[in-house]
C-alpha cells in the first residue's frame, strides 16, 4: 500500500519537475531524494523483519519437533521393559540409540538455527534509526537461549537414562547369555553320561592297557567336572544379575535341579565304571603274575589260595558286570548293551581259564610233563 502511494507521489513530482519553474526544481528535487530515502528505508526494515520472523519460525518449528522426540524417548524410557530374549533386547538397545541419535541431530539443528537467529537479533539496531531496541533485544536474546539450554538439559537428562537402561539391557543380555549357556552345560553333561554308559564299556584285555583306559576315563570325569563348574558358575551369575535387575530368572529354578540331578548320575555312574577298572587291573595284574611264573618252580605257588583269590576276583567282576548303575532316584542304567557286556566279560573268562588251567598243571605236574 504505501509502495503504491510512493509511486504516486514520485510521479507528481516528475511532472512538477517538468513543467516547474526554475526555482521549483531544487525543492522539488530534494523533496524526490527525501522521499525515496525514506521509502528505502522502509522497504529494507520490511525485508530485514520478514527474515528475522522466518528465521525465528524455524528456530521454533525446530525447537518443537525436538520437544516431540524428546518427549518420545522419555516416555519410551519410563517403560518398564520385559523383553522375551536376547534378539528383543538387542532391538530395543537399537531402537533407542537411533533415536538418541535423531535427538542428537535435532538439538544440533537447534543450535544452528538459534545462532543463526541471534545473529540477525544482534544487526537489529542498525536498522532501527534511532529506536531503542536494547530492551527488547535482550527479552528475545534471553528467550532463543533460554530454549536452547531447556533443550540441552531435556537431552541430558534422557542420555542418563538412556546409560542406565543400556546398561539393564546390557545384563539383561548377559542373563539371557547364562541362562542359555547353563541350560547347555546340562545338555553337554547329559552327552557325557550318555557317552559314559553307552561307549566305555571295555575293560581291557591285560592289566597295561587296563591302566591305559583308567587313566582316559579320569580324564573323561574333568572334562565332565569341568562342565558341572561352568553351569554352576553360570547358575549363580543369573542369580547376581537377578538380584541387580530386581527379576527372577526363567530357568535357573529348573536348571539347577537338573544340573545337579545329571551330575549325581554321573558321579555314580563314574564311580562304577571305576571300580571295575580298578578290579579289573587288580585281577589282570594277578593272573599276568601267576600265569607268568615259571612251571618248575611250583615252590612259588605253596599257597594255592593266590589261584582262588584270582578266582574270586573274576567272578565278582563277572557278577558285577551284570548289576545295572543305580541311581539316588531308584532308576537304573546298564553299561551298553548285553552284546557289549558279553564281549567285555568274555575277555575275563577266557584269563579265568588260563589261570585254572596253570592251577591244574601245578597240581598235577606230571600230566604235562612229556615222557622220555
Amino acid at each position: 500500500e504505501w509502495f503504491a502511494v510512493y509511486v504516486e507521489l514520485n510521479q507528481q513530482i516528475a511532472a512538477l519537475l517538468n513543467a516547474g519553474d526554475e526555482e521549483d526544481l531544487v525543492e522539488l528535487k530534494a523533496l524526490q531524494q527525501q522521499l525515496s530515502d525514506v521509502c528505502y528505508r522502509q522497504a529494507s526494515q520490511l525485508e530485514f523483519r520478514q527474515n528475522l520472523l522466518q528465521a525465528a519460525l524455524e528456530f521454533h518449528s525446530v525447537a518443537q519437533d525436538l520437544s516431540q522426540q524428546l518427549d518420545g524417548l522419555l516416555g519410551m524410557l519410563c517403560v518398564d521393559v520385559a523383553p522375551a530374549d536376547g534378539a528383543s533386547i538387542q532391538q530395543t538397545l537399537k531402537l533407542l540409540e537411533e533415536k538418541l541419535k535423531s535427538v542428537d541431530l535435532g538439538l544440533q539443528g537447534l543450535r544452528e538455527k538459534g545462532q543463526s537467529l541471534l545473529d540477525q537479533i544482534s544487526n537489529q539496531a542498525s536498522w532501527a534509526y534511532g529506536k531503542d531496541v536494547t530492551i527488547e533485544n535482550k527479552e528475545n536474546v534471553d528467550h532463543i537461549q533460554g530454549v536452547m539450554e531447556d533443550m540441552q538439559l531435556r537431552k541430558q537428562r534422557c542420555e542418563d537414562m538412556v546409560d542406565v537402561r543400556r546398561l539393564k539391557m546390557l545384563q539383561m543380555v548377559q542373563l539371557f547369555k547364562c541362562e542359555e549357556d547353563a541350560a547347555q552345560a546340562v545338555e553337554w553333561l547329559s552327552e557325557l553320561l550318555d557317552a559314559l554308559l553307552k561307549t566305555h564299556i571295555r575293560l581291557g584285555d591285560d592289566a597295561q592297557e587296563t591302566k591305559v583306559l583308567l587313566e582316559k576315563h579320569r580324564k573323561f570325569v574333568d572334562v565332565a567336572q569341568s562342565t558341572y563348574d561352568y553351569g554352576r558358575q553360570l547358575l549363580q551369575a543369573t542369580v547376581v544379575l537377578c538380584q541387580s535387575l530386581r527379576c527372577t530368572s526363567r530357568s535357573s529354578g529348573d536348571t539347577l535341579p537338573r544340573l545337579n540331578r545329571v551330575w549325581k548320575q554321573f558321579t555314580v555312574t563314574s564311580e562304577e565304571r571305576v571300580h571295575r577298572l580298578e578290579t579289573a587291573v587288580a585281577f589282570h595284574s594277578s593272573a599276568e603274575k601267576i600265569l607268568q611264573e615259571c612251571p618248575e618252580q611250583p615252590e612259588a605257588f605253596n599257597e594255592m589260595e593266590q589261584f582262588d583269590e584270582i578266582e574270586a576276583v573274576g567272578k565278582s567282576l563277572l557278577d558285577r558286570l551284570t548289576v545295572p548303575v543305580v541311581y539316588p532316584d531308584g532308576s537304573e542304567q546298564y553299561f551298553g548293551s548285553p552284546s557289549d557286556m558279553a564281549s567285555a566279560a568274555e575277555h575275563i573268562r577266557e584269563k579265568m581259564k588260563l589261570v585254572s588251567l596253570k592251577k591244574q598243571q601245578l597240581r598235577q605236574p606230571e600230566v604235562t610233563t612229556p615222557e622220555s
